[in-house]
């Protein structure tokens, strides 16, 4: 089991970031997590002021109550603001990716930078499982739509957690790691890319929600 939590948007300051790790922990009946993030960077609605949340979560790191800390949501410049102006590079990186959004600049930046890239909405709630391509491919590897893309987000060095509730899925859902797909037909699925315009989630620069 790896145990992951988030911190609220409405928890960026410090004080407020140091009790909403502590009420995470009562709440999980831990002493410590093994990953710990920043849900949104909030440029627009704390001025940028991420970073001295971000020096918080060190604090959590450095007491060993979070193995790890990162981000998640974070654009280029928001990253490159917490190398310039801190000592921690975030272990991850949890960002909208799938094949209709492959956010392949931020993901640039998390590999040349050493942090791991995960993938939320790793399927595009569902609107993958129907494109013809993806369909094409499951039928000629025997495989369901749902094993083909996720497959193709860990051929392609992503980390995933696809949502479900039931029982049979979440089975389907492992059993991606007794093949692998052809490089062509990793490539096809990458030509499915459409760049903002496939997006599904608000974009990072302008989401400031923080209820």
């Amino acid at each position: 089991m790896y145990v992951t939590s988030k911190l609220n948007n409405s928890f960026h300051e410090p004080d407020d970031a140091r009790r909403a790790f502590e009420d995470t922990l009562e709440a999980l009946g831990f002493d410590h997590v093994d990953l710990f993030l920043i849900h949104w960077p909030l440029p627009t609605l704390y001025d940028g002021d991420f970073v001295s949340t971000w020096e918080t979560m060190e604090e959590f790191a450095a007491d060993g109550r979070a193995r790890s800390i990162g981000v998640s949501n974070f654009q280029v410049e928001h990253l490159e603001r917490l190398a310039a102006d801190s000592d921690t590079v975030p272990a991850v990186n949890q960002i909208e990716l799938h094949p209709y959004f492959q956010n392949r600049e931020v993901r640039a930046y998390d590999e040349e930078h050493g942090i791991a890239t995960e993938a939320w909405s790793p399927i595009a709630k569902g609107e993958a499982l129907e494109d013809p391509v993806i369909g094409e491919i499951a039928a000629r590897v025997g495989r369901t739509p749902a094993q083909i893309v996720l497959r193709w987000h860990i051929q392609r060095g992503n980390i995933v957690f696809p949502k479900s509730v039931t029982p049979a899925r979440i089975r389907e859902n492992f059993e991606i790691f007794d093949f692998e797909l052809e490089e062509d037909d990793l490539e096809l699925i990458d030509e499915l890319d459409r760049g903002e315009a496939g997006r599904t989630g608000p974009h990072p620069d302008r989401f400031d929600y923080a209820g």
